[in-house]
């Protein structure tokens, strides 16, 4: 039996997510200080862990799609780098 290690959504990822809404992609990395969130270094934009977007993505894997918080708002989780 193989065993495949899929990676998962935890905090310091690096994710890339695909808006269902609006086919819009977006790259994140989940931080757990406020201080530096929202702040957009080479693309990358660093979101605090608890927020609406990274809370929901927390230890789901590529491929899965998401709803974000009570919003009618989903994102497809393209790619995961930890």
């Amino acid at each position: 039996e193989i065993k495949i290690i899929t990676d998962e959504v935890k905090l310091n990822s690096k994710v890339q997510v695909k808006y269902m809404n609006n086919g819009k992609d977006i790259n994140v990395q989940l931080v757990s200080t406020e201080n530096n969130r929202n702040e957009i270094v080479n693309g990358l934009q660093r979101i605090y862990y608890k927020s609406p977007l990274a809370s929901s993505i927390l230890g789901h894997i590529k491929g899965d799609i998401v709803k974000i918080g009570n919003l009618d708002n989903f994102v497809e989780i393209i790619n995961i780098s930890n």
